[in-house]
């Protein structure tokens, strides 16, 4: 087991890179962990915009009623008529939208003649549209009764679209069966993370290891060794498959110590390891063929750079696969990130466990399999080549 003892003595020179891969991933870890929402949206509450109304129309029911209704759907902010002022609450955003009541509006409005609110929004403010609607409800609804009721006392007029306008929905959140409602648990982000976290440790490790067996005069001279060439192969892959596997189940570990309790009870452990074991064999095998490519610990941390971050942009590692283009999916397909990001969110979003369901999260977890053959098979026939080169 000579080979297998040197390999582990060589990764001690990669110690300090593998340290600070494991500690950016564990600290950005927490970080999620904090500020990931700690319960899932189980109900429907109305977005209530902050609203300033100026009521110059004194004490008139319609324009008191006007401003209580304002007061229910959104959230009133007292500000005094004061033009700098409300300028200077627009610009730093305590109010989105300033309702001005002219006066006489009641007397007009009861009249029939043309009169309006006027209003001064944040610019390209979508939230005014939804303030816009509640004041034209309000007055349509006030038109209405006074049209159909013949009423013209103004405080029972606006008591009576009050009382209509009051009536509440129920609105029941439901999720269908593999999903949940958008919402992710902490552990989801923490598993979604780990692609980054075990490219950058695996590709360190064993491109370093390949590197320092493949440098010339020790690849010679290693062919030149009584130990059989079958043997050092086994013996390689057998350090490689224990680093990779040491780097997985610290991975799984730290899952456990960060969110323990909420992981165990949700009964996705097993899928979430076995997800993640399937990417740190492709992880593998990408540090074997940069390895078995570049000649230098220069270039190999380049290439470790840009292919452990452009797999992770592009995977949906960084970036939520949901908002990404159609274009940029279409090409991160051929990405192993992008099956492991699909099968972690499909894990995420699991509620029950039926063939069905379960069917799509154990192909991604074959693609990423059939990555991982693919660059194994690359990567020896590339070997294969520098061994005749060498000779």
């Amino acid at each position: 087991m000579q080979v297998f003892k040197a390999y582990f003595k060589v990764m001690r020179g990669s110690a300090i890179s593998l340290a600070i891969s494991l500690s950016v991933f564990m600290g950005l870890a927490v970080l999620f962990s904090f500020i990931a929402p700690k319960t899932a949206i189980s109900s429907f509450e109305p977005t209530k915009i902050p609203v300033a109304v100026i009521n110059r129309d004194g004490d008139a029911e319609l324009a008191q009623g006007l401003v209580d209704y304002l007061a229910g759907t959104g959230r009133l902010v007292s500000y005094p008529d004061d033009e700098e002022r409300l300028q200077d609450a627009l610009f730093y955003r305590k109010v989105e939208y300033i309702a001005i009541i002219p006066s006489g509006f009641s007397d007009a409005f009861m009249s029939g003649e043309d009169c309006a609110i006027r209003k001064v929004i944040v610019p390209d403010s979508t939230s005014s549209y939804y303030v816009d609607m509640n004041i034209d409800r309000f007055l349509n609804t006030v038109r209405l009764h006074r049209l159909h009721s013949g009423e013209e006392d103004e405080a029972r007029l606006v008591a009576a679209a009050m009382a209509d306008l009051t009536v509440d929905t129920p609105v029941t959140m439901r999720s269908s069966g593999s999903t949940n409602s958008g919402y992710r648990q902490p552990y989801s982000y923490y598993y979604a993370y780990c692609a980054y976290a075990l490219l950058a440790m695996i590709m360190t490790g064993v491109s370093s290891i390949m590197i320092a067996f493949n440098e010339k005069d020790l690849y010679m001279r290693n062919l030149c060794a009584p130990l059989p060439k079958r043997s050092m192969r086994l013996q390689l892959a057998a350090g490689h498959g224990v680093f990779a596997l040491g780097c997985w189940g610290i991975l799984v570990l730290g899952s456990l110590i960060l969110h323990g309790k909420s992981l165990l009870s949700s009964g996705l452990t097993g899928l979430y390891a076995l997800n993640t074991l399937a990417f740190a064999v492709v992880c593998a095998g990408i540090g074997f063929l940069v390895g078995s490519s570049v000649k230098s610990y220069g270039a190999q941390a380049g290439a470790m750079n840009v292919i452990a971050l452009g797999m992770s942009f592009l995977g949906g590692v960084f970036v939520p696969q949901s908002i990404m283009s159609k274009q940029v999916l279409a090409v991160a397909k051929f990405l192993p990130s992008y099956w492991f990001i699909r099968a972690n969110d499909a894990i995420g979003g699991l509620s029950r466990f039926t063939g069905d369901i379960l069917r799509p999260i154990y192909g991604s977890i074959l693609i990423q399999l059939g990555f991982a053959i693919a660059i194994f098979s690359v990567t020896l026939l590339l070997s294969k080549e520098r061994r005749v080169s060498y000779l």
